[in-house]
C-alpha cells in the first residue's frame, strides 16, 4: 500500500496497538494472520522503544525554552544597568555644580561590573550565570554604597537591579545544569535516527505482509475490515499531507522572487 512509509511513528504505533491490544481477538480470528502476530508484536514493541528513546527531547526542549526566557530577561537587565548608570553619570555631570566624585565612582563601579561593557550579553548561558554571581558579590560589598545612590526606576536602585540580575543568572545556571544532566542521560539511551528509520521500515514490511494475507483470507468481512481500516485511514492521511505540502510548495514557488535578469 502506498504512503505507509510516510506515516509518523505515532501513527504506526496506533495501528498495531489495535491489533496487539483490544483488537487482538479479531486479528487472530483470521487464520491467515495468526502466524504474523509475533512479528507484529515485535515490530510494535520496537517502535515503542524507539519513541521512548527520544522522550528526552521533550524535557530538553522545555529546559531550552526556560533558558531562552531567562537569557532574554538577563540581557534586558544588563542593558538597563549599563544605560541607567551611564545616564546617571551624565546627569550628575550636568548639574550645577557637577557631582564629579559620584560620577567618577559610577564609572569605576560600572567598569568593575561590566568590564567588557554590553558584550556581557553575548556570553554563553553558563558564563552569564557566573558573571551575574560575581556582579552580586561586588555589588553587596565594595560597590554597595555607590550603587544604592543610582536610581534606575522609581524605587529601584542600581544595587536592586544587580540583585535581580543575580537571581536571574542563578536560575539560568540551574537550568543549564539540568540541561547538561538530561542531555548526558539521553545520550546513554539514545536510539540513533538510522535505527529508528530501520525499525519503521521493518514495521511497513510486516504491515504489507498482513495486508497481502488479507487479500487471500476466507475470514469474516467484519474482521477483515477491522484490520484493514486503520491502515487505509492512516495511509489516506499521509497522502493528504503530501498533497498539501506539494500544493504549499507550488504556491511558494509562484510567489517567490523571479530569477535574476527577469
Amino acid at each position: 500500500m502506498r504512503f505507509l512509509h510516510e506515516l509518523t511513528i505515532g501513527e504506526m504505533i496506533t495501528i498495531t496497538e489495535q491489533w496487539t491490544g483490544a483488537g487482538h481477538p479479531g486479528f487472530v480470528a483470521i487464520p491467515e494472520l495468526a502466524p504474523f502476530l509475533p512479528r507484529v508484536q515485535e515490530d510494535h514493541d520496537a517502535l515503542l522503544g524507539a519513541r521512548a528513546g527520544s522522550s528526552a527531547e521533550v524535557p530538553l526542549r522545555s529546559l531550552s525554552e526556560q533558558a531562552d526566557t531567562l537569557d532574554t530577561r538577563h540581557d534586558h537587565l544588563q542593558r538597563a544597568l549599563h544605560l541607567g548608570m551611564r545616564s546617571a553619570r551624565e546627569a550628575l555631570l550636568g548639574q550645577v555644580p557637577p557631582n564629579i566624585a559620584l560620577a567618577d565612582a559610577i564609572d569605576v563601579a560600572l567598569e568593575k561590573l561590566q568590564p567588557r561593557g554590553l558584550d556581557i550579553v553575548k556570553a554563553s548561558y553558563e558564563s552569564e550565570a557566573g558573571n551575574a554571581a560575581q556582579m552580586v558579590r561586588l555589588a553587596e560589598t565594595e560597590l554597595a554604597l555607590v550603587l544604592a545612590q543610582v536610581p534606575i526606576l522609581d524605587g529601584v536602585s542600581a544595587l536592586d537591579l544587580v540583585k535581580q540580575i543575580g537571581a536571574v543568572g542563578s536560575a539560568l545556571g540551574a537550568v543549564e545544569q539540568k540541561k547538561s544532566v538530561t542531555a548526558a542521560a539521553a545520550a546513554k539511551e539514545e536510539i540513533t535516527p538510522s535505527e529508528v528509520r530501520r525499525r519503521m521500515r521493518a514495521w511497513v514490511d510486516t504491515i504489507e505482509l498482513v495486508l497481502g494475507a488479507l487479500t487471500r483470507t476466507k475470514g469474516s468481512e467484519a474482521h477483515v475490515e477491522q484490520i484493514r481500516k486503520p491502515v487505509v485511514d492512516a495511509a489516506e492521511k499521509a497522502r493528504a499531507r503530501r498533497l498539501a505540502k506539494r500544493n504549499a510548495a507550488g504556491k511558494k514557488g509562484e510567489g517567490g522572487p523571479s530569477e535574476p535578469g527577469n
